[in-house]
């Protein structure tokens, strides 16, 4: 049967692409077998590797450099242009956030063997005996087909932001951008211009791919649990002669998943903090800029830009938000129909397993977290979304 790890291979090599991927330097966990011929297979565990390391750290200092560069803009510059002070904050903040998520990307890979053992816990998951007994679909095409149909709208989003920064750069529309992407270089140079495109196109990547690798776990994950609830649903709890087998194997998959979704939050929690704090310092801040200090009759652009900001900041914190919600959700799901069991005929075995299982359910969230200090809920998205709509009208009322 195709593993986790075959399905996740183009995304792999996406991240791979933005430095944001590689081998763990040692690795706790056993990796799943491929078919190598053995020839290859000591040139691959040693050079490979090493190469992959190497562009990794690369990466991730460059975009360091490339956050340390753009802080003197704010005051010199070979050609300096004033009075773009906010999108210079924004710009530097979007920057500073990619630098972050290449750096916690790097560590995990590097340290930790988060997403490989995510990959073995999967296979095992969707192979053992349990599985059988229980008919469910190991067939895992649904999974594939979310994962490449995702992968391709964040390569969209890529080329499309890289695309649009490009012809903004060099057919002068706007000339704030080529300020923007050059600081604190002359943004008369051609080369500056096209070095500026290239590290755009690298960030670009950085911001989106991420939020891939984020859906294509957690979609995963939903799926079995989305398993799991149709097998209570169509088992007849009040009569079925097996239903406390049935129980019994639904507890111990439950559980199983429930051990995923917590090596997944090991290794996305800091992202997601990451993605949190400066999303939605970026949309606060272009939000108040937007009402106090744009004049749309005669800087559409600048406008323009910040709307792009703040729609795309919030899209970034809705999608990875909806998603870990969803999750969530889908993890509790079982909670409607365990307490449709007929405990007639139960003996004090089977007896503990229900109550176990419903001490699961209702007992702390499952889900992914923020810094591992709260988990994003539904209920939470709603908080934020009101938290942001109370900060808009406040700005709002004091404009008028």
């Amino acid at each position: 049967m195709t593993s986790m790890k075959v399905h996740m291979r183009p995304l792999d090599l996406s991240l791979r692409i933005f430095g944001l991927s590689h081998f763990a330097q040692t690795s706790r966990v056993t990796p799943v077998t491929e078919n190598i011929p053995p020839e290859k297979q000591s040139t691959r565990r040693h050079v490979l590797p090493r190469i992959l390391r190497v562009y990794c750290i690369c990466i991730c200092c460059l975009l360091v450099v490339n956050v340390l560069r753009y802080i003197p803009s704010f005051w010199v510059g070979y050609d300096f242009v004033p009075n773009i002070t906010a999108l210079r904050i924004v710009f530097l903040l979007w920057f500073t956030q990619n630098a972050v998520t290449a750096i916690v990307l790097f560590v995990f890979f590097d340290k930790n063997e988060h997403f490989e053992r995510y990959a073995e816990q999967y296979n095992r998951v969707i192979n053992d005996s349990i599985s059988k007994q229980l008919k469910t679909n190991p067939g895992c095409n649904k999974t594939k087909r979310c994962m490449i149909r995702v992968l391709v709208i964040g390569w969209v989003a890529v080329i499309f932001n890289t695309v649009s920064v490009v012809l903004l750069n060099f057919i002068d529309i706007s000339p704030v951008i080529p300020v923007l992407l050059c600081n604190p270089f002359p943004y008369n140079s051609i080369i500056m211009r096209i070095l500026g495109c290239l590290i755009h196109f690298l960030s670009s990547g950085v911001w989106a791919l991420p939020v891939v690798l984020h859906y294509s776990l957690t979609s995963a994950l939903q799926l079995r649990f989305e398993e799991l609830y149709r097998v209570m649903e169509t088992t007849a709890l009040d009569q079925c002669e097996d239903r406390f087998d049935i129980l019994k194997n639904v507890r111990q998959k439950h559980l199983q998943l429930c051990e995923m979704v917590n090596t997944v939050d090991q290794s996305l929690s800091f992202y997601i903090g990451n993605v949190f704090t400066v999303s939605m310092g970026i949309s606060c801040f272009a939000t108040y800029v937007v009402i106090n200090d744009i004049d749309f009759a005669s800087n559409v652009s600048e406008a323009v830009l910040f709307i792009f900001w703040i729609a795309s900041s919030f899209f970034q914190l809705f999608f990875i938000s909806k998603n870990s919600a969803t999750l969530n959700e889908k993890a509790h799901d079982l909670s409607s129909v365990v307490f449709n069991i007929n405990l007639d005929g139960a003996t004090m075995q089977n007896i503990a397993q229900v109550n176990l299982l419903v001490t699961k359910l209702h007992g702390p969230p499952i889900g992914l977290s923020v810094l591992g200090i709260i988990t994003i809920t539904k209920e939470m998205i709603l908080t934020l979304i009101g938290v942001f709509l109370t900060y808009f009208f406040l700005l709002f009322q004091f404009r008028i």
